[in-house]
């Protein structure tokens, strides 16, 4: 592979990207295999493919899912052939990975780390050896110029599996993150044929703000601010209107907020914890930005604007600052400044805690790390925390005598909830961090699911050959529709969380069970779960086909007051009614609790009754322990106990996937 051609034919086209281009090839160059990480829309693929074009290499794409199988990346033989002639080479259908091996291309494979284990061990050998061995047809044996290219984005933990050591020991790294506002003016003016102007200026202002603002978990890339340029000139053309910077152009405005929203909603995530959606978030941006105001790391005010806006005029007024998303213009009490002065950031977006709250910690030399940060891997919760009173003190207080867990920082504020000014703020960081910290220990997965039998639809599967000789052996002329096959598909389950909120649950416990939930939630879905409030009595938060947001789950339990005793038997029996009412043949319970029953009858024979029960004990005692133990064998699941509020997303997922 001749690198310095290659890069000469692709350098005049790259705008930026030159030091990633010279790594990838040299990677290439040194016969590698390379992973390419970064976000959405940092042109992984596009570089790729002008890589493989000036190289003049053949270019084979896979999209990694979680269905994709072994067979579809190798290949697999005709079934019809199969009975007419038995396993011969002829009656191989070839799959991308061997022909990539033997014409010597790239095979690409996207959103990497949602490829299933089994799938990614089926490269191992060809990453390795440069060899394939396929049963009952033979050794592939890869041209020199073969190269296997991964690429994922690292900041999705949904539906996603951590790479194994084998597999990441096998590559090389070259990370893209997104460009300079310079480079993204010039990628945009280039892909919309539009001169670099105000609008190419507005559309890439926005798209980066949108990669910043506290409530999203992920901006839109480049792409957003090229369709945002597009469907803005379609729309002007559409209905006779010019596009003008000036900022008393009501008619202007309204066409460019109606483009964004069109061009970016759908593009940028929400964070789970906020009550916005993303049609106001972006209205809010592109007003922002129109304004020629800076931005400001403020965090939104809980109780402020969340529903979707109007596209209409009296939402786009002249001269409104930062768009509410309810046709009302606002305003920044004097109170609430842009940049107070204990709060800094930094070009990255990250916000610290400034020199006020440094001196305070620097008083208590331990503490003054921890305070820096947690700010850093909480901008969100810091930037809130500056609306409640006291609320910074006490957080230093808490980081000045131990590492800053979670568990901690909640419980400090805990009290704070308790005032009417605070207990919807105080609730919105109790989510931020829960749903945060939910997401941990996402790359475990409950398996590859079974194998069904199913008609042959052409795709690369095994041949079911019983049932297939069933209906095939009085037919003169075998088809395809006459062929059964072996396809993996998904187990579908239903679950019932049951919640202990009994007395025991007083206070800050109370976290504990709303981060069970989250943690649940997140690696159950989208199968349908319930959820049980139990104590003396019990409470039904969530049935099993109701449609309810994370975090107005989340709030259902926060607002549960610690109850009396605990009726263990009444929370089990309710969770088993609401799973009688499931269609799924697979239905698991899982029973967040102490185990210690104060009323109502023995557990024993409701958590029997589970086709499948799993335990995770919240007790700190033996006794909570073999209680909890007792349960899980009954239930014929499994049993974890919890250390503290961190512990919890592992133990929910070692119950849930062993």
């Amino acid at each position: 592979m001749d690198i310095r051609r290659i890069y000469a034919t692709i350098e005049r086209d790259l705008v930026g990207r030159r030091t990633e281009a010279q790594l990838i090839l040299a990677a290439l160059g040194a016969g590698r295999d390379v992973l390419l990480e970064g976000p959405p829309g940092t042109t992984k693929s596009t570089l790729l493919r002008a890589i493989c074009a000036a190289a003049e290499v053949p270019f084979y794409f896979v999209e990694g899912h979680a269905d994709l199988t072994p067979a579809k990346i190798l290949g697999h033989h005709s079934p019809v052939r199969v009975l007419q002639e038995g396993y011969t080479p002829e009656g191989f259908i070839y799959g991308p990975l061997p022909l990539a091996m033997q014409d010597g291309g790239i095979f690409y494979i996207e959103e990497f780390n949602r490829v299933p284990e089994d799938t990614l061990n089926t490269l191992l050998t060809a990453m390795a050896e440069r060899e394939l061995s396929i049963p009952r047809l033979g050794v592939v044996r890869a041209a020199p110029a073969f190269r296997l290219v991964a690429a994922m984005n690292p900041f999705d933990n949904i539906g996603t599996n951590r790479l194994s050591g084998a597999v990441a020991d096998r590559l090389c790294r070259v990370h893209l993150d997104y460009q300079s506002a310079e480079e993204e003016r010039e990628i945009v003016a280039r892909r919309t044929g539009t001169p670099g102007g105000w609008l190419v200026d507005v559309a890439v202002e926005v798209v980066q703000r949108t990669r910043r603002h506290p409530d999203l978990r992920m901006g839109a890339s480049v792409r957003g601010a090229i369709d945002f340029v597009l469907v803005a000139g379609q729309l002007a053309g559409l209905r006779d209107e010019r596009i003008s910077p000036a900022p008393d152009d009501v008619t202007s405005r309204q066409l460019l907020v109606a483009a964004a929203r069109t061009a970016l909603a759908i593009k940028v995530a929400v964070r789970e914890s906020s009550r916005r959606s993303a049609d106001s978030i972006v209205e809010e941006i592109v007003l922002a930005v129109l304004d020629g105001q800076p931005e400001a790391p403020r965090y939104p005010d809980p109780g402020g604007p969340g529903r979707r806006p109007a596209d209409h005029e009296s939402s786009i007024r002249p001269g409104a600052g930062r768009g509410s998303g309810t046709g009302r213009a606002t305003s920044r009490p004097p109170d609430h400044p842009v940049a107070p002065s204990h709060v800094n950031t930094t070009g990255s977006g990250r916000v610290y805690l400034g020199d006020e709250a440094l001196d305070a910690a620097a008083r208590r030399p331990a503490s003054q790390r921890a305070v820096r940060a947690f700010a850093e891997r909480h901008p969100h919760v810091t930037r809130a925390l500056r609306h409640v009173p006291g609320a910074r003190t006490a957080l230093e207080t808490s980081l000045a005598d131990g590492p800053p867990l979670p568990r901690e920082i909640l419980g400090e504020i805990h009290h704070l909830a308790g005032h009417a000014d605070h207990r919807a703020l105080v609730d919105r960081i109790a989510r931020d961090v829960l749903v945060r910290m939910a997401q941990r220990d996402l790359d475990q997965h409950p398996g590859p699911g079974r194998l069904t039998s199913a008609p042959y639809r052409g795709e690369a599967a095994e041949l079911d050959l019983d049932r297939s000789l069933e209906r095939v052996l009085e037919q003169p002329e075998v088809t395809d529709e006459d062929l059964v096959v072996f396809e993996r598909r998904p187990r579908k389950r239903a679950y019932a969380l049951m919640l202990d909120v009994s007395g025991s649950m007083q206070g800050a416990a109370i976290y504990e069970a709303a981060l069970a939930l989250a943690a649940v939630a997140v690696r159950v879905d989208p199968d349908p779960f319930a959820v049980i409030a139990f104590w003396r009595d019990a409470a039904v938060l969530k049935r099993l086909d109701e449609p309810v947001d994370l975090d107005h789950l989340i709030d259902r339990v926060l607002s549960l007051p610690g109850r009396g005793l605990t009726n263990l038997a009444l929370g089990l029996r309710v969770g088993l009614d609401e799973l009688s009412r499931a269609s799924t043949q697979e239905r698991v319970g899982l029973l967040f609790s102490d185990g210690l029953r104060t009323a109502g009858p023995p557990p024993d024979a409701y958590a029997a009754a589970f086709p499948t029960l799993h335990v995770i004990s919240t007790g700190r005692s033996e006794e909570s322990a073999t209680a909890c133990r007792e349960l899980a064998a009954l239930g014929d699941g499994r049993y974890a106990a919890i250390t503290g509020l961190a512990s919890i997303p592992a133990a929910i997922s070692a119950c849930l996937y062993g």
